[in-house]
């Protein structure tokens, strides 16, 4: 708010020699730059010192809600997960580990008037790249408008989207990255022209062992919401305005137990939010009084942890688990469960399934359903 292969046989990454040394030597100079942008991105999150806040309340709230009911349901914690399907959403490196065209339309039932709608296309790229295009919708209805008085004036809705394109490339066996450019279109009020913006995500994910594999991602790089809130407000207290996405630091890690068909997968992120606040001055010594308006920035950080499982139940049922903490600090107050599952239908063409999870929102305030349908083509 997806891919979609019933029964997904493990990727078998391409080894160097399949390659002729003119292509391997490409590959590395081509990528070279973004490795050193990934690992300045690191640098930067471990050693940044910030007010440590809760992240609630920062523009682009619903992508960071999750990416259909597989990833929901564990947790959100697949920053590293490519089985029964990629999503790019979370680690544009995932995109490396398409292996066939699949299409993925989801919603999820939300309480208080709000909707949440993903859709996702994956494309292999032979021999060891692919695509990923994604669209995320959030809407909330029936907002009760007010006058300053406290008189009913009309009922509103909010509507966002947001649009990503992925890249992932093998550069071998071990090694796979990623990156992906995400648009944002959002409607307030009819009269506030809509929002745009645009950012881009990196990820990297590596392979110790057949089984074990670590991710890392860097998001909402540069994302934010811009708008014009003259013709609301008037020439005087309107203005332009810009309001940056949190950006996001996420190192994630996934072991399969090919055995049992048992995933286990964590996900360790910080957020950094940059946001403006409006400071009242009196004026001393002078008469009348006079007040001033000083705007500051400033930087607050959060940290998150997410655990998921996933467990082949039958060669039909997948089923999951998740559990999320949304801020460490208030742990209790933003920590959040859920549980899902996969039917495979047995049906060769298009090779159906239906995921489902469910989301047990922080303080327990309401429950979401999530519904998804993969179809691969």
């Amino acid at each position: 708010m997806n891919s979609l292969e019933s029964i997904t046989p493990e990727r078998k990454c391409r080894t160097g020699s399949a390659n002729p040394p003119l292509y391997r030597s490409g590959i590395h100079k081509a990528h070279r730059t973004l490795f050193v942008t990934m690992v300045a991105a690191l640098i930067i999150m471990v050693f940044s010192v910030d007010v440590h806040a809760q992240s609630g309340g920062f523009s682009g709230a619903f992508t960071r809600m999750g990416f259909g009911a597989r990833g929901m349901a564990m947790g959100n914690a697949i920053g590293s997960v490519s089985q029964d399907g990629v999503y790019a959403h979370y680690n544009p490196a995932l995109s490396a580990d398409i292996t066939n065209n699949q299409f993925d339309l989801g919603t999820a039932l939300m309480s208080f008037d709000r909707s949440l709608h993903s859709v996702n296309a994956t494309f292999p790229l032979p021999p060891n790249a692919g695509l990923s295009f994604g669209l995320l919708n959030a809407n909330v209805y029936d907002i009760d408008g007010r006058t300053s008085s406290g008189y009913h004036t009309d009922y509103l809705s909010t509507h966002e989207f947001q649009f990503f394109a992925a890249f992932g490339i093998s550069i071998n066996p071990r090694i796979r990255l990623g990156a992906s450019v995400k648009l944002q279109l959002a409607s307030f009020h009819e009269e506030i022209s809509n929002s745009t913006g645009a950012g881009f995500d990196i990820g990297m994910i590596l392979s110790p062992t057949d089984s074990w594999r670590i991710g890392f991602a860097a998001q909402d790089l540069v994302s934010e919401y811009s708008w014009n809130t003259s013709d609301l407000y008037g020439g005087q207290d309107g203005r332009s305005k810009s309001d940056p996405f949190p950006n996001r630091f996420r190192l994630s890690t996934s072991y399969r137990f090919a055995e049992t068909g048992l995933t286990l997968s964590s996900e360790y992120e910080i957020q950094r939010q940059s946001s403006e606040y409006q400071r009242l001055q009196v004026a001393s010594g002078v008469l009348p009084p006079r007040n001033s308006r000083q705007t500051d920035n400033i930087t607050t950080s959060s940290h998150q942890i997410r655990f998921g499982a996933s467990w082949d139940a039958h060669e039909r049922i997948t089923l999951r688990g998740g559990w999320e903490v949304l801020d460490l600090d208030f742990l209790e107050e933003t920590h959040k469960v859920s549980a899902g599952f996969s039917v495979h239908l047995p049906y060769d063409a298009l090779s159906p399934s239906i995921d489902y999870a469910f989301v047990r929102e922080p303080m327990g305030i309401a429950g979401m359903h999530v519904l998804n349908l993969r179809l691969s083509l």
